[in-house]
């Protein structure tokens, strides 16, 4: 309390009990002195009361509080642990953990389990057919940064995609403490590591596929790999195995005679008495198409978005795209789709070409467009001009439909730079994503498609947006939502496809394990998005005749089934669309593959890297109690809290200036005075 406050209740105090003695005792005099005594101490308290009120002083309150250092239990719930048969360990193992009574008085307890996405639970399962251990440690970066808190981290180490787990565990701020499951013996094992392919391949052209053979033992061995399709060998050589030569790279070249999806096998010979052979064969697919798209981005200028132009289109290798400035040699006819980037008037040949072919186009604004050139050489829209420049954000536009794309966080990409200026269209036109100026969203297009004559074209208005491909890259580890939302753009910008009231998206291969999701995209007879469609798949397994229907669900402005606990095979569907005689059918494959069967032991190298101090073992339980117990980093700590209110807050002052005048009135009433 200042010494400001500390001198007006001073004063408060003399004002109170000058009042309350000239009332009573100089006008009073007559009265019994019991009478006036007691009344000016009633009246004395009620004006000081209402003087500390006016006052209002604030009240100084310290709490003090223990809090516990949080112990964070994450174990692995992967498939891998069961094929390891570590399971009954691992809920022994937590079990015992959580019900130690000394643990629960110095720790809060938290369980977590991991496999394809981090889940606070009770129970582990161990069904979970990925792993992804750099995830995990992300989430409690996110959950304990500001936190003293100790991570055991049960796990066999094995990780089967997502970035390496080192790395996030050295980057994650609390001590980890791991615990190692799985079988340390090192065992004679050859396995295929890894097959390297691409997804597409083309008509009567060849396509090469890596695969990556190792081998643990000491003897010298050799032994056959085989690449098979049905049951036929396409290709096979022999490896030489030994001490010293511990692993191989192989490369074939296979031809793509027909069009589809074609399924392999690889496989290499077992060893003798080999403890585990499911990773002596691995099963990939490839889908051989008989046409490519290609692309022409043209400019005048260099910029950065014309590379992630480029990389973003051939993010899917049915695409081809090429970068061409004005000064070169251009074949149009080669094309079926010509990105214009920041046109001006030397422009003027292109665009007559471009209406002579009829080619569908992408125009790219900026800062160095020149809108006078392009509001008379194109007729679907106009811009004001007065050559000030503005910095515009996106809002995504769940009403588009012309095809089918999700958020993939456009609010947060950096903005576009672009002329600043009213746009005007004279033609129809849908819009991906709206502009946004200064926190105000406008109904003005950011990005759009429109279609005239059966040709299709697109605006992006404004430049940079090379920096959305690199923050989503900063958000999602890598580039591939952002390329797949572009590619979605150019794949209707390069088509002459009559518009369709229900178009799919899916993969024509998938493989067990991996995320099988379909998305459906459906319009009214006005070609508007129906967000109230019933939209259902049936799909049959074509060996074994099973059939199963799942409904589709409503997401954002799309419709999207998970297919993923479907077995491997190959599968034909049709998607209808309730009281509409409108559906589509398909083929679909599943691989057969089981990544978390591939391994044999757990991986003690990383595992040791990411400790902290020391590792343990499953059977080493009461070692890690006494580890925890006798730390001085994890130790309760006394934390004290500095309240802070002010006086009118306090309701009991409110009920003493009441009571003191109540109980003067009834006094005085009582004794004749009033």
């Amino acid at each position: 309390m200042s010494v400001q406050t500390i001198l007006f209740i001073g004063v408060a105090i003399i004002l109170a009990l000058g009042l309350s003695l000239v009332q009573y005792y100089k006008r009073q005099k007559n009265k019994r002195v019991k009478h006036w005594l007691l009344f000016s101490v009633l009246r004395f308290i009620t004006y000081f009361a209402v003087f500390l009120l006016l006052i209002n002083p604030e009240i100084t309150q310290t709490n003090f509080t223990v809090e516990k250092p949080t112990l964070v239990i994450a174990a692995d719930n992967s498939s891998s642990i069961a094929e390891l048969a570590e399971t009954n360990d691992i809920k022994k193992f937590v079990t015992d953990l959580k019900s130690n009574q000394e643990i629960s008085e110095n720790f809060s307890v938290q369980l977590f389990s991991f496999g394809q996405q981090v889940k606070s639970t009770d129970s582990l399962q161990f069904n979970e057919n990925q792993s992804n251990l750099d995830q995990a440690f992300k989430t409690f970066q996110n959950l304990y940064s500001q936190k003293n808190a100790a991570t055991i981290f049960i796990s066999d180490g094995n990780q089967t995609f997502g970035q390496d787990f080192v790395y996030s565990a050295k980057e994650y701020q609390q001590s980890v403490i791991p615990v190692i499951a799985g079988d340390t013996t090192t065992y004679t094992d050859i396995k295929i590591s890894q097959v390297n392919v691409n997804r597409f391949a083309f008509l009567n052209n060849k396509f090469p596929v890596e695969i990556f053979v190792n081998y643990e033992g000491s003897a010298s061995v050799a032994k056959e790999v085989k690449i098979q399709q049905n049951n036929t060998t396409v290709f096979s050589e022999t490896l030489k195995f030994s001490a010293n030569k511990k692993s191989h790279r192989l490369n074939a070249i296979l031809p793509a005679k027909s069009t589809g999806v074609k399924t392999y096998q690889i496989l290499i010979e077992e060893l003798t008495s080999e403890k585990n052979t499911a990773n002596n064969s691995k099963n990939f697919a490839i889908e051989v198409i008989d046409q490519k798209t290609n692309v022409l981005l043209l400019s005048a200028i260099s910029h950065p978005d014309l590379g992630m132009f480029k990389k973003a289109i051939e993010h899917n290798q049915q695409r081809d795209a090429t970068i061409k400035f004005l000064e070169d040699e251009i074949d149009f006819g080669k094309y079926q789709l010509v990105v214009i980037y920041q046109p001006n008037s030397q422009f003027s040949s292109v665009y007559q070409q471009i209406k002579k072919l009829g080619l569908n186009t992408l125009t790219v604004t900026g800062t160095k467009t020149d809108y006078a050139f392009l509001n008379q050489e194109q007729e679907f829209f106009t811009k004001e001009i007065n050559g000030q420049e503005e910095n515009y954000l996106a809002e995504y536009n769940t009403n588009y439909s012309s095809f089918q794309f999700s958020n993939i966080g456009f609010e947060d990409f950096p903005p576009l730079s672009d002329q600043f200026g009213n746009i005007q269209f004279k033609t129809e036109n849908q819009a991906l994503l709206f502009q946004s100026v200064d926190g105000f969203i406008t109904e003005t297009p950011l990005w759009t498609t429109l279609q005239k004559n059966n040709q299709r074209h697109g605006f992006i208005f404004g430049e940079n947006t090379w920096q959305w491909r690199a923050k989503s890259f900063r958000n999602e580890g890598d580039f591939n939502r952002f390329d797949e939302f572009f590619g979605k753009l150019i794949q209707y910008l390069a088509s002459n496809k009559r518009r369709e009231r229900l178009s799919l998206s899916f993969d024509s291969f998938y493989k067990s394990g991996e995320p099988i999701r379909f998305q459906a995209q459906y319009v009214d007879a006005n070609y508007e998005f129906d967000p109230r469609a019933k939209i259902s798949i049936h799909v049959e397994n074509k060996e074994t005749s099973a059939k199963q229907i799942f409904p589709f669900l409503l997401k954002d402005n799309l419709y999207e089934v998970d297919l993923s606990n479907l077995n491997s095979g190959d599968y034909k569907f049709t998607v209808n669309v309730a009281e509409e005689n409108i559906q589509k059918s398909g083929t679909f494959t599943i691989i057969d593959f089981d990544v978390e069967k591939q391994f044999l032991n757990a991986d003690i190298e990383k595992l040791t890297k990411i400790a902290t101090d020391q590792v343990f073992y499953l059977d080493q339980k009461d070692e890690l109690i006494n580890y925890l117990l006798s730390n001085k980093n994890y130790k309760p700590v006394q934390k004290s809290t500095l309240q802070k209110s002010p006086l009118i807050d306090w309701y009991y002052l409110l009920v003493i200036i009441v009571a003191s005048l109540t109980i003067e009135w009834f006094l005085r009433k009582y004794n004749g005075l009033i």
